[in-house]
């Protein structure tokens, strides 16, 4: 072909003939282009229509997987921690007054539009971090760092401190002394009635400074709303009413029984990754954590806790009657994905909960779930 053109040519024929080549290229290139343009725009409708699935079928003032996730992963990345080390032990809906979530950076200029998002706190047993995020997590901005847990409610009026616990211990029949105040955060309230209106009640349209409290008895928890000097007070019913049913863990599914020189195990597994991770606490303070499948043992990690922790721990588990979970697991919400299922075993038995449904477990549940993460975040 290339000996027929060239006696069949001259040479400005040549360069038109090359020239018409050369444009069909580009035409063919350019259609290329436009199709993966068209494709990417697909997979990105089809995510962002993924997420607001997920959305829906998650109940009303449910944090949604996605913000999990993010939230997870960049406090998890700041720490140099596995994100198993971390749990989220509060959020709320939040609507920020601007673009930078109300954390603007210095000399940050901010759109000036309200933004429908969370506010979340972030725990690994000995620290405390706030995120602000806007609906789905795609934007989110640290608020504050290495919070330590105590200092949570420092802000807290007395009066506002007072009242709280008195309700709380005339609700719950129990002693003040037996009750702790574990989250304080500042609010603004629609209305008089804080937001918690009874049915068929009037309640002034106006925004009203005050507080949402959380107290902690040992075996459940109560949220409440309050004025700024606690004078007015009402109980979060809904939110002291979402603990999970459980349902039996099939026989055949169980993990296998513990040697006797190892406490406890944690299987972790699913996720964005899909991996399945074990780790165990043997009797003299070691830590050892493993990716299954892992062929080389290249993610194989050993560390260890005193054997006073270790005891702690046992300690933990029998007040909080962990035995009494044995066998049990604590699903995920219907449509629910991309969540991390856990499997813990003592020398009692196995429980099984995953991270979407973590802060609805029993509270006995999530105290030996919170002695544990401090165990793991103790290790060195």
């Amino acid at each position: 072909m290339k000996f027929m053109l060239k006696n069949h040519f001259n040479s400005n024929q040549w360069r038109i003939f090359t020239a018409l080549i050369l444009t069909g290229l580009l035409s063919v290139a350019s259609s290329l282009t436009l199709v993966k343009d068209a494709t990417g725009a697909s997979v990105n409708l089809s995510l962002e229509r993924s997420n607001e699935v997920l959305k829906d079928n998650v109940k009303t003032n449910r944090l949604p997987r996605p913000v999990v996730n993010a939230v997870l992963r960049d406090l998890a990345s700041r720490q140099g921690i596995f994100s198993s080390q971390l749990q989220i032990i509060d959020y709320n809906q939040q609507t920020w007054r601007n673009g930078c979530l109300e954390l603007p950076q210095p000399d940050e200029i901010c759109t000036q539009a309200l933004v429908p998002g969370w506010r979340i706190v972030v725990s690994n047993g000995k620290q405390n971090w706030i995120y602000h995020t806007n609906n789905n997590g795609r934007s989110l901005r640290l608020a504050s760092a290495n919070t330590p847990s105590e200092n949570l409610p420092g802000k807290l009026p007395t009066s506002v401190k007072n009242s709280v616990l008195r309700a709380a211990s005339r609700r719950l029949q129990k002693p003040i002394s037996q009750l702790t105040i574990i989250q304080a955060q500042q609010q603004t309230w629609r209305d008089s009635c804080l937001e918690l209106a009874n049915a068929d009640e009037f309640c002034t349209q106006a925004l009203v400074q005050g507080w949402r409290v959380i107290v902690d008895a040992v075996d459940q928890t109560l949220v409440y709303h309050t004025n700024q000097t606690g004078s007015a007070l009402r109980l979060n019913q809904n939110a002291n009413q979402n603990t999970l049913a459980p349902v039996k863990i099939p026989v055949s599914e169980l993990p296998p029984p513990l040697d006797r020189d190892i406490v406890f195990r944690q299987i972790s597994s699913g996720g964005i990754t899909g991996r399945t991770y074990e780790t165990v606490l043997l009797k003299d303070g070691l830590l050892i954590r493993v990716r299954i499948g892992d062929a080389n043992d290249s993610e194989r990690s050993v560390r260890r806790v005193s054997v006073q922790q270790v005891q702690q721990f046992v300690r933990s588990l029998e007040r909080s009657q962990f035995s009494k979970f044995q066998n049990l697991s604590y699903p995920a919400p219907s449509g629910s994905a991309d969540y991390i299922t856990y499997t813990l075993t003592s020398q009692q038995g196995t429980v099984q909960y995953n991270d979407i449904s973590q802060n609805n477990l029993p509270k006995n549940l999530q105290t030996a779930v919170k002695a544990w993460n401090q165990i793991v975040a103790s290790a060195k």
